[in-house]
């Protein structure tokens, strides 16, 4: 029996429309894709000056509350200039994995690593501009559901070549919105080193940015939460990361 051409044309959209759905749902689950979306929040201030408020709680200890100017350029250069009056004349200056801590009246920067806990908790790292996907191979691990948000959990191990702070990553990312909402760092053995929620986003002079997040720690207990309470897109010269006291 003939078929009309109405119906011919109906069976042709039906089936191009079945394929244009489950290659969206591909996509959707690429792990490399998802990366590359969530990461595009970093990736709108390529360089930038960051006013933040640090508040951190350890046991046994007052909680701690400092504000910091931070000065970034691209991946691996940051300043980070204390603002509290107690602290004036103090930073923090990154190139790469090389960190130094630049005290007032002080001739000659102090080697740290990376990892140094500045005032309160906060340390270097924790402003490292890590690229998840340029620094991770990833696999989608499963869904979850966290704080009401769907969300598809990603397995993140280092690429070959690459050394970042932590080998393992697991991440929550809001399908939806293509944001980070949650980040599992891990060390060699497995063992969770700290844990950070990306609380909130929100737009700063028309561009959506982190304006929170809460890092936990598990290896020296304790909590910080980081407040993004502006952005500026500058042009900073590469003499600002030089480890010298600024001017």
């Amino acid at each position: 029996m003939s078929r009309s051409p109405l119906h011919l044309l109906s069976k042709s959209f039906f089936f191009f429309f079945v394929s244009l759905f489950f290659s969206e749902a591909a996509v959707a689950q690429d792990p490399a894709a998802l990366l590359r979306r969530a990461e595009r929040v970093k990736q709108a201030w390529p360089e930038v000056v960051l006013s933040l408020r640090v508040t951190t709680t350890k046991p046994g200890a007052p909680p701690f509350m400092g504000t910091f100017a931070v000065e970034a350029k691209g991946r691996d250069k940051s300043r980070i200039r204390f603002l509290n009056p107690s602290d004036a004349g103090k930073s923090v200056v990154q190139v790469g994995d090389d960190v130094w801590l630049l005290l007032p009246n002080t001739k000659n920067p102090i080697r740290v690593p990376k990892s140094h806990r500045l005032e309160g908790g906060f340390s270097a790292a924790d402003m490292s501009r890590t690229n998840f996907a340029e620094d991770f191979n990833a696999v989608v691990e499963r869904k979850d559901v966290l704080d009401g948000r769907n969300c598809v959990v990603l397995r993140l191990a280092a690429k070959r070549g690459k050394n970042p702070s932590y080998p393992v990553v697991r991440v929550w990312i809001d399908e939806p919105e293509g944001l980070y909402r949650k980040a599992v760092f891990l060390v060699a053995s497995g063992k969770t080193a700290r844990e950070t929620t990306f609380d909130e986003y929100r737009a700063y002079h028309g561009v959506l940015s982190l304006a929170k997040m809460t890092i936990v720690d598990e290896l020296r207990p304790g909590i910080t939460v980081v407040e993004y309470l502006d952005y500026e897109k500058a042009s900073l010269p590469d003499a600002t990361f030089e480890p010298r006291p600024a001017l």
